[in-house]
């Protein structure tokens, strides 16, 4: 058994309580734990389920998830973090760099596969500014949601008719 089958089951168990398992699952897969919230999402949306009340749901549990790692980097416990979140200090260092350049607005970027984890322990390790952070971690976090709805909407019936020809 795999861990795909893991997964698969997981994010069914969690599909079958609507709202509830989507904000689940948008939580832990803010916290390194392959959960696949992209995939349980647009399985919402074809569901049926209202978009804009997923959309809403996926980013606060996704936010809230994200926020947990944050503070763990802000915790400052540098041992702590490289054992954890299997981080070498060079990687820390090459990230100090950018949050000295580009600072809170690396929190955008918080969402993206393990860029965007390191980054999210990163802006927390290096205490960049909370509210600025936060906010815009939320807002970059909606918007990789928003893109998912406007994908499904363009191409969901091509999508359905291809796998109809079969």
């Amino acid at each position: 058994m795999g861990p795909e089958i893991i997964t698969l089951t997981v994010s069914e168990f969690l599909s079958a309580y609507g709202y509830y398992g989507l904000f689940i699952g948008s939580f832990l897969s803010a916290l390194f734990i392959p959960m696949g919230a992209d995939i349980l999402f647009v399985g919402m949306l074809a569901a049926g389920i209202n978009p804009w009340v997923c959309l809403l749901t996926a980013t606060t549990g996704n936010w809230l998830g994200g926020l947990v790692i944050y503070y763990i980097g802000r915790s400052g416990n540098k041992e702590k973090i490289k054992r954890w979140f299997h981080i070498k200090e060079e990687r820390l260092e090459r990230q100090k760099v950018k949050i000295n350049k580009y600072g809170s607005l690396l929190a955008l970027i918080v969402w993206i596969p393990v860029i965007g984890d390191v980054a999210n322990v990163a802006l927390g390790f290096y205490h960049t500014k909370p509210p600025v952070t936060l906010f815009l971690m939320f807002f970059g976090r909606m918007f990789r949601f928003l893109l998912w709805i406007i994908l499904y909407f363009i191409y969901a019936n091509r999508f359905v008719n291809f796998i109809n020809k079969f």
